[in-house]
């Protein structure tokens, strides 16, 4: 299949999600050279619904910060116009494609358990590496797989394949969406966030972030948005199902190397993912099932991997689990 199939469709149809119009108001607002955070500030506050998601995720255990913000005025002095400008457009942006009725065979609280887990996990990372890219990063892990509910919405006749996939084997991987659809999930969100005018740097971290791995990081550099956003990606991979002890291996190596993340610290990220997640999904009304618990996952990784060796006829192979799980 062309790969400008379904991104042909995504220019053309009147099914693509569309921008709310406050985050339509913000974008124009912030594209005038003269515009000012009041400016900003005021725009979002006309807004009461995207108003108490952003002071409610502000003031959760994930931002910890030191006083307790009451509003926008407040928030824009903490965040600074930019990022408020990116969590202002991204939170109505998860308001617009989140399902208001009919849910369909699409598994949306799966994406956005997906979505969540690596938007926590990457600010985490960032928190600990990269400090001024921390609301950059959680917006980039939450926008890293939105493609996919625009594909679904845009061409549900070439959706329809990966939701069989979904349907046999529970998920379908990175491999699928290109062999079906010609495009990554990587590709498919980067060219909604084009298209919807979102900044250019966050536009090419979505659509940049599976190849992040493919150069080294300069040592003692601090990482790049699209490394965070793939570190983010490998953890949300990582507690998306049943792992063996050699796939969470393999995720510490990942984001140590994408990151250059201290394993102490690395830790203490994977052991705050599941509590944080469940808090910004309560407070953005988002239903992701139960997130997998770290230190769970863990336990039962061992547990397999004392099967194997008690059993090895019976015990399942550890380290056979498939990179690039997408939904």
């Amino acid at each position: 299949m062309s790969s400008g199939s379904i991104i042909d469709r995504f220019r053309a149809t009147e099914r693509l999600p569309s921008l709310p119009s406050v985050a339509v108001e913000v974008l124009s607002l912030t594209e005038q050279p003269d515009c000012t955070i009041e400016q900003l500030a005021g725009v979002i506050q006309n807004d009461p619904a995207l108003t108490a998601r952003i002071l409610k995720v502000i003031n959760s255990p994930l931002f910890g910060v030191a006083k307790h913000i009451t509003s926008i005025k407040q928030a824009s002095t903490l965040l600074g116009m930019r990022k408020l400008r990116i969590m202002a457009l991204s939170f109505s942006i998860v308001h617009s494609v989140s399902p208001r009725e009919e849910r369909g065979a699409f598994n949306y609280d799966r994406y956005w358990r997906q979505a969540l887990t690596a938007a926590v996990a990457a600010r985490l990372l960032a928190m600990h590496t990269a400090r001024s890219l921390t609301e950059d990063a959680f917006v980039g892990g939450l926008l890293h797989n939105i493609g996919l509910v625009a594909g679904h919405l845009t061409a549900p006749d070439l959706f329809a394949p990966l939701l069989a996939l979904q349907a046999q084997r529970g998920a379908w991987s990175v491999d699928d969406e290109v062999r079906v659809l010609g495009v990554s999930h990587a590709e498919l969100s980067a060219e909604l966030l084009d298209v919807w005018g979102l900044p250019e740097s966050l536009t090419d971290a979505v659509r940049g972030y599976r190849g992040a791995e493919a150069s080294e990081r300069t040592p003692g550099a601090e990482p790049t948005l699209s490394r965070l956003v793939c570190a983010g990606v490998a953890i949300a991979e990582l507690f998306s199902g049943e792992a063996a002890v050699a796939d969470i291996e393999r995720c510490r190596q990942r984001c140590t190397a994408l990151t250059g993340i201290r394993a102490e610290s690395l830790e203490m990220v994977l052991d705050a993912v599941a509590t944080r997640v469940q808090e910004i999904a309560n407070m953005l009304a988002i239903q992701i099932g139960e997130p997998m618990n770290y230190e769970r996952l863990v336990a039962r990784a061992h547990a397999q991997l004392n099967v194997a060796i008690a059993s090895p006829e019976k015990g399942e192979q550890p380290g056979r689990r498939r990179r690039g799980r997408a939904a």
